[in-house]
């Protein structure tokens, strides 16, 4: 820059958790940082909006493991409040709700569990076998889960390799892990099902007193004021000879050291023609169905899974036994999650009514106990993840120079690997300013 002049900002482009770890981790470093969001506020996909009856409702059912990496470096978790979902599982079979629990929090059940025929001794053993395995591994994503392997399988074959049988596959698995990764038939990439797998053993599901979104709003807080502007679509990049120079908002010129696209891969190669982002059409859908009522759903902080895979609900998270906040006093929030094709269905009503019949019926209550309070569809809710696509993603650094990615499109589909891309993001930043600041002193240098 002339001589009097000083350095424009990294401008963020985007203010979900990947961008925001980015703005803080280069504000921190001493960098300044200018963040435009499209949206009326922060977060993406991660945002609570407060029900008009006291509810609080997440933008789809989402959870925060509290052994995630990412999660444990940027977010203070005692700041949250969290309120933990138990270590277990009620398996629906048709006829009752078997408990299965984690032996090592709740070693009592053992006992239990090991007489339980809803799969065999030899499945336990194995799946002891595997979290032993899984839990001592260093993975720090899905995505180094998946590469661990080699040669990465669909997660339902990697089953199969380990001897799991036909009853653990379909009645665990199935909707354990097709919950986690929306996709029943587990035909995508081993590395979310191993590496998930490690998180639970680690630690615990967990919702914040504030909602979901109270995740990024804490990461906003560590944020001069007036750093991010909100409803501010960036509409195009400015390049010149060859370099980005900076951001189109609003036909204004936004000057730029160097400019970070953290948007959804959607938007991302919108913007920045990359085409090894994840498209429209490589979006994995979910729908929610939040039900209220004033009777307690009897399940406790333990999520129902379908073992029979016959109903449209893959699974009940009984949210306010969880966290009391998402419920006003004396009433009860549980979230119903369909996933698979299941929840390509476009009648919102139709899913909402067979939802809640699909509940009464696990719940062994009457219908009537519960009322649709909302249901929230979300077409992208993760990218398809098939085996071998980690190998296939894009890194930070994009083209022309100046332009960088963070965004989970660049490391797996989970906000541990968007918070994990925006802490990459910024490093490399960092590091390139730095060079480009010190390239001057070395020509001068060379010349005398």
């Amino acid at each position: 820059m002339p001589a009097g002049h000083e350095r424009p900002p990294v401008v963020i482009v985007g203010a979900g958790v990947a961008g925001l770890v980015a703005a803080v981790a280069l504000h921190e470093a001493g960098i300044p940082v200018r963040v435009f969001e499209a949206a009326d506020d922060v977060g993406g996909r991660m945002r609570t909006d407060r029900h008009a009856e006291g509810f609080l409702l997440d933008r789809g059912y989402q959870v925060l493991l509290d052994a995630y990496p990412a999660a444990q470096r940027w977010i203070d978790h005692d700041a949250l409040e969290l309120g933990r979902f138990d270590a277990g599982a009620l398996l629906w079979t048709g006829r009752r709700l078997a408990p299965l629990a984690n032996p090592l929090r709740h070693p009592a059940a053992l006992p239990r569990d090991l007489t339980s025929r809803v799969f065999s001794m030899a499945d336990k053993v194995r799946l002891a076998r595997l979290g032993a395995e899984t839990a001592c591994a260093p993975w720090q994503s899905a995505n180094q889960a998946a590469t661990s392997l080699g040669n990465d399988m669909p997660a339902v074959e990697y089953l199969w390799s380990c001897g799991f049988s036909e009853a653990f596959v379909d009645r665990f698995a199935r909707p354990f892990w097709g919950g986690i990764t929306l996709d029943p038939h587990l035909a995508g990439s081993s590395g979310p099902l191993l590496f998930t797998m490690k998180m639970f053993l680690r630690g615990s599901a967990a919702l914040p007193k504030a909602g979901i979104g109270a995740m990024p709003f804490q990461l906003l807080a560590r944020l001069p004021e007036g750093t991010v502007s909100l409803s501010s679509r960036v509409t195009s990049i400015v390049v010149a000879d060859g370099r980005l120079t900076g951001v189109r908002v609003a036909r204004k010129k936004i000057p730029a050291a160097a400019v970070i696209v953290a948007t959804d891969p959607v938007a991302a190669e919108q913007l920045t023609g990359v085409r090894a982002l994840a498209n429209a059409a490589a979006g994995v859908p979910s729908v929610t169905v939040f039900l209220a009522g004033e009777r307690d759903p009897g399940t406790g902080p333990r999520i129902v899974l379908d073992a029979t895979r016959r109903l449209l609900v893959n699974e009940i998270a009984p949210l306010s036994a969880a966290q009391p906040s998402y419920a006003p006093p004396g009433r009860h929030l549980i979230a119903a999650v369909i996933v698979g094709d299941a929840a390509r269905n476009a009648d919102l009503e139709d899913i909402g009514q067979r939802a809640r019949d699909d509940v009464a019926t696990m719940l062994g209550h009457d219908p009537s106990d519960w009322r649709v309070l909302e249901t929230v569809a979300v077409p992208f809710s993760q990218f398809a993840q098939p085996p071998g696509i980690y190998r296939r993603l894009p890194g930070n650094v994009a083209h022309p120079p100046g332009l960088f990615l963070a965004s989970e499109a660049t490391v797996d589909s989970s906000y541990n690997g968007a918070m994990l891309s925006g802490d990459n993001a910024a490093g490399i930043v960092r590091r390139e300013l730095a060079f480009a600041a010190s390239a001057p002193r070395v020509e001068r240098d060379a010349a005398g």
